[in-house]
């Protein structure tokens, strides 16, 4: 096979340009990712169906409302990338597994909010508590507890 010596040389260049591109390096950390992304896009996701004494109250009315509601479920999956990137996944094991089930009970409540299905919100925002709870219990089991006593 006779190779131009032109088709190498641009194979080359493309070739290292690809691998000119700049390594993902975390730039906030965990609790400032939880504190100005997690929490606002879940708790968005949790204001779409809360019922008062069996009655539904606030969620979403309009077409928009389920389109915002929507929205800060995808944007709640897609900080788990964030949170798998390299420097910010506290293991190999847990943190994965943990993530994942974020990223599912996210995406379950994307599609909920895309057919503005008020109890499949409310479900997707159950499995949407129950990951971030797992977690909170794996990685900081004190969140919660009561401040120590003075001496």
């Amino acid at each position: 096979m006779n190779t131009h010596p032109c088709a190498i040389a641009g194979l080359i260049i493309v070739t290292s340009a690809c691998s000119n591109v700049p390594e993902l390096q975390p730039i906030a950390t965990v609790e400032q990712i939880m504190e100005t992304t997690v929490e606002p896009v879940a708790n968005a996701v949790f204001d779409a169906a809360v019922w008062e004494n069996g009655v539904q109250v606030g969620g979403p009315k309009t077409a928009d409302d389920w389109k915002r509601v929507q929205a800060n479920a995808l944007m709640l999956a897609e900080t788990t990338n964030l949170l798998l990137m390299t420097g910010r996944a506290k293991d190999q094991s847990g943190w994965p597994i943990r993530t994942q089930a974020l990223r599912d009970a996210a995406m379950e409540a994307a599609k909920a909010a895309e057919a503005e299905n008020t109890q499949a919100i409310f479900d997707a925002g159950t499995h949407v508590y129950q990951a971030c709870t797992g977690c909170h219990l794996q990685y900081i089991p004190n969140l919660n507890a009561p401040p120590p006593r003075p001496p």
